[in-house]
């Protein structure tokens, strides 16, 4: 009897294996009707078997006509109700952990596909920054042609080769360390120096404990492009530009200073005021992407008379790995 209830039960696992894919409206269907015909067939089944004596392993009894009114039926439906409560019981707990095993591989495909969503988005907002310097950067080879000095021009697209080169090997990683970051900016500021060489003035101030502190590629390449675009090329006086990073509790700030004061622009929504134009909005872009609400940009002027764009990242354990 153990072993016909045994393979009645794998028939109905397997029914309800192929009926699974119709939808779980079929299954719980399976549940109720064949369901309700095994555990009779299974209880008028116990009845023959117990109400005969016979040898071990002898079912020729099982062979002979069925005398339906010699059956208790009492005990019968009983027994049916009893077999069909743990069939349907057990049918019930299959069918919900086969639809949470489904759901748990739904989620990790949608993980999945969230991430490299995610991370296509990060790396087209990492290189929409190269055309945008570029553009700046043959900016200034231009006024040196025209300045005719060729000495500086030639000297600046080489430079500006090497820096490229550089952005363009680097960009195949997402994170930096903040000295390798700041490294490729000092590059890029002696690029611009060549352009404005008695009006740009910078200075570097990073905090020895935040050098090895990863920090998405490029993330500051925006503030100090502001920084020369609209702090020294906006002015004909010398304009100095700071660089700073420190950590600040479990937080790393990384902040681009220069002479003037942020303007808020008529008409623009708050946060895209203060000329927070392709290259902010950038910055803002990659930031709510890696790391959601933890990480800020801000902008200031403060009381020396100049403005300040600062980045406040969280430790790198709270970048989205996995949603």
């Amino acid at each position: 009897m153990t072993s016909v209830c045994i393979s009645l039960t794998w028939m109905l696992y397997r029914l309800l294996v192929a009926v699974r894919r119709s939808g779980m409206r079929a299954a719980i269907l399976v549940l109720l009707l064949p369901t309700m015909i095994l555990a009779n067939y299974m209880a008028i089944l116990d009845q023959i078997i117990f109400d005969h004596e016979a040898a071990l392993f002898d079912f020729s009894y099982l062979l002979n006509p069925i005398e339906f009114a010699m059956f208790d039926w009492t005990y019968i439906l009983d027994e049916a109700f009893t077999r069909y409560f743990i069939l349907a019981s057990w049918g019930a707990l299959y069918l919900a952990l086969a639809h949470s095993q489904e759901l748990q591989r739904m989620m990790v495909h949608s993980r999945h596909l969230e991430r490299v969503n995610r991370e296509s988005e990060l790396r087209a907002l990492r290189y929409q920054l190269n055309p945008h310097f570029v553009f700046n950067a043959l900016n200034s080879v231009s006024s040196l042609i025209i300045d005719r000095k060729n000495k500086k021009a030639e000297k600046l697209v080489d430079d500006l080769a090497d820096y490229m080169r550089a952005v363009l090997t680097d960009g195949a990683e997402d994170m930096v360390a903040v000295e390798q970051e700041i490294t490729q900016q000092v590059r890029y500021l002696e690029i611009e120096r060549m352009r404005f060489p008695d009006r740009l003035h910078y200075f570097v101030n990073i905090d020895a404990t935040a050098n090895g502190w990863m920090i998405p590629a490029l993330i500051i390449q925006p503030l100090i492009e502001n920084a020369v675009k609209y702090g020294v090329s906006a002015t004909d006086q010398p304009v100095n530009i700071i660089i700073s990073a420190q950590k600040e509790g479990e937080r790393l700030s990384i902040s681009v200073a220069n002479d003037g004061r942020v303007k808020r622009v008529a008409g623009l929504a708050d946060d895209r005021a203060t000329g927070t134009g392709t290259g902010l909005a950038n910055i803002h872009d990659r930031l709510r992407a890696l790391y959601g609400q933890n990480a800020s940009l801000l902008l200031a002027n403060n009381k020396d008379g100049m403005a300040i764009a600062t980045i406040v990242l969280p430790d790198p354990s709270l970048i989205f790995q996995d949603i």
